[in-house]
């Protein structure tokens, strides 16, 4: 069964301008250092902060409201997870919320953080209501005890968003953030909580105005592998390889960046590899990686129990810290000669080997190989960089990962995507897992010989370094013209 990718990878420029335009009216008013106490049906709260919305409706806020109760993750960093337990429950709420008018709905959930060790769950109660024109929505938590609120939640006995319509005609509208204090200024006591409520008013503006424009987003994430099952292995590898390699590492590259980016794609592979595993008949699958570079993601796939080995260019200083059991191997790759029978074939930001990614996959001498490959820097076949051309509303990047999955097709390739959750622009993955029928054996013979008729490999990094420091010292011994 085919999955898909849901998404768009153009934007519609004339709505992107109207919102724009409208994001530029955003002018907060915030009552951080003074408390502006305000009466709501006979109860007293405090409101942190206000904005003047124009032309969006109260769907569009419940709309908003409805994301955020079904994800608290989007407002809340910390939380890894949301289950709502029970819709429009009978129950009274919890005895810290207040009666904000005709109850339209009462959910209660429980938020699940990341450090499942050392935070705690916290169930809570998210009550929708209406008073006269305007709508309210309450995120009750539901202990016994202040002191049993977790560090990722607000200190507050309870929050709540508001859609007030205002003016003699109730035609002007004002969205607000209301709090009940555990204690007088608790909400605001620290920079980062006063930060939390600036950004959430700024959050619950945009979103309300992006609703009105019936926005869809770019891009859609856990399509093929599920959320609760890649974020369990992400936190799994996490603690067992980060911090040891952040701390300790040789490169001059950025350790958070390639560290943090490449648990995250083991994580992914290794969730998808266990899927595999059934069609393997358990057997774990077996991979090569093209392009390798500082080897990280070898070495955690070999340290997880995968076989497999890593090619690049040049070996780098980090590879002698790896186990010995970790196979990279440095040669120069001819990709249209280059045979494998390993189950997949990856390429991770592998520059001028990506587009061959899936030819080298098609062309194993297993039938059943498969391939992913995360594409970054645009190039050809020839290992050139391609000058891609986007119209207004296009993406360069998305431009690339179609050729390559236009190739991936010539392949015989049934092609599949994915957007990772990785610190990276550049985070779509491209999968060939299955294969259509027919003979594809031609259109991959060509394929190869217009690569290799063209094909430039890409000069070491040492190889330039060398060429450079001897151009340096030329130009250092060049005698200096006689004065005229």
């Amino acid at each position: 069964m085919s999955r898909q990718v849901l998404g768009v990878e153009e934007v519609d420029m004339a709505a992107e301008a109207l919102r724009i335009a409208e994001f530029a009216k955003f002018k907060p008013a915030y009552y951080l250092d003074e408390i502006n106490e305000i009466q709501i049906n006979g109860s007293s709260w405090r409101m942190l902060a206000s904005v003047e919305i124009e032309n969006s409706e109260e769907e569009h806020f419940l709309a908003v409201m409805d994301k955020w109760t079904l994800s608290a993750e989007t407002i809340i960093p910390p939380v890894e997870r949301t289950v709502v337990d029970d819709l429009n429950k009978t129950q009274e709420p919890s005895h810290n919320g207040a009666d904000l008018g005709l109850v339209n709905s009462h959910i209660r959930r429980t938020l699940i953080p990341k450090r499942k060790g050392k935070d705690c769950w916290l169930e809570e109660d998210v009550v929708v209501s209406k008073l006269d024109s305007s709508k309210y929505v309450q995120f009750i938590p539901r202990v016994t005890n202040p002191s049993d609120i977790p560090f990722y939640y607000p200190q507050v006995a309870t929050y709540g968003f508001g859609y007030i319509r205002t003016g003699a005609d109730c035609t002007a509208c004002t969205l607000v953030i209301l709090v009940r204090e555990l204690t007088i200024g608790s909400a605001v006591a620290t920079k980062k909580q006063r930060s939390v409520w600036q950004d959430l008013i700024k959050k619950l503006y945009k979103w309300t105005v992006t609703e009105r424009f019936g926005y869809q987003k770019h891009s859609e994430h856990d399509v093929i592998i599920g959320y609760e099952q890649y974020t369990a292995k992400y936190h799994q590898l996490k603690a067992k390889y980060a911090q040891r390699w952040v701390e300790g590492w040789p490169e001059q590259t950025d350790p958070k960046k390639f560290v943090y980016e490449d648990i995250a794609i083991a994580s992914w592979l290794i969730c998808l590899w266990e899927q595999d595993t059934v069609a393997q008949d358990n057997r774990q699958p077996t991979f090569v990686d093209l392009g390798c570079g500082n080897g990280f993601l070898v070495y955690l796939l070999t340290s997880e129990g995968y076989n497999g080995y890593g090619i690049d260019q040049c070996a780098r200083k980090i590879w002698t810290q790896y186990d010995c059991h970790v196979d990279l191997r440095a040669q120069t790759l001819e990709p249209f000669n280059f045979v494998t029978n390993a189950d997949w074939v990856i390429g991770n930001h592998a520059d001028e080997l990506a587009p061959w990614v899936p030819i080298v996959a098609a062309n194993s001498t297993s039938p059943s190989t498969k391939f992913v490959v995360i594409p970054c820097c645009p190039h050809d076949l020839s290992g050139k960089k391609m000058p891609l051309k986007a119209n207004a509303g296009q993406s360069k990047y998305h431009i690339y990962v179609k050729y390559i999955c236009d190739l991936s097709e010539q392949c015989g390739f049934i092609t599949e995507r994915e957007y990772l959750r990785i610190p990276s622009t550049k985070n779509v993955a491209i999968l060939g897992c299955a294969r259509t029928h027919g003979d594809h054996r031609e259109s991959i013979a060509k394929l190869c010989e217009s690569g290799q008729s063209d094909f430039v490999a890409r000069i070491p990094d040492s190889v330039k370094n060398k060429l450079s420091m001897e151009k340096a010292k030329q130009r250092a011994h060049k005698p200096a013209l006689p004065a005229e």
